[in-house]
């Protein structure tokens, strides 16, 4: 998996350079709006408790949900190599010295076959409005 470090390197700096993002496909987008139905943003997050990271929703090659009943955290990407292919059954790696993953590190995965890796944004929460 360590062959993907040296790929979301060069993701982000080819995508540094892109300032407009490609549409979401319709998909996507539907998948997106039933995980975070009725639920509201809250203040985005530089950081989150590792645990978290173990129950990722792959969405598509730019935003990855995590499940923390009752919250959905979202982050957009700021590079991805497959991680819309991301499963409930992926074995996930991230390297964290603390308890914790930050806007900028990286997580790996593999999924039946499919190994991907993506670099966190920030992780902003959604919770049931009220």
């Amino acid at each position: 998996m360590r062959r993907f470090g040296i790929v979301c390197a060069a993701l982000i700096l080819m995508g540094a350079s892109d300032s407009v993002e490609p549409p979401r496909t319709p998909e996507a987008q539907a998948k997106l709006d039933k995980w975070l139905e009725g639920r509201v943003a809250g203040e985005p997050k530089t950081c989150v408790k590792t645990e978290i990271v173990t129950s990722a929703i792959g969405i598509d090659d730019r935003t990855m949900l995590f499940r923390d009943s009752p919250r959905i955290w979202r982050t957009e990407l700021r590079a991805s190599l497959q991680c819309g292919q991301l499963g409930k059954q992926a074995t996930i790696h991230t390297e964290s010295a603390a308890s914790r993953v930050c806007s900028g590190q990286q997580l790996e995965f593999s999924d039946g076959g499919i190994d991907g890796a993506c670099v966190f944004g920030d992780f902003t929460p959604y919770t049931k409005s009220k």
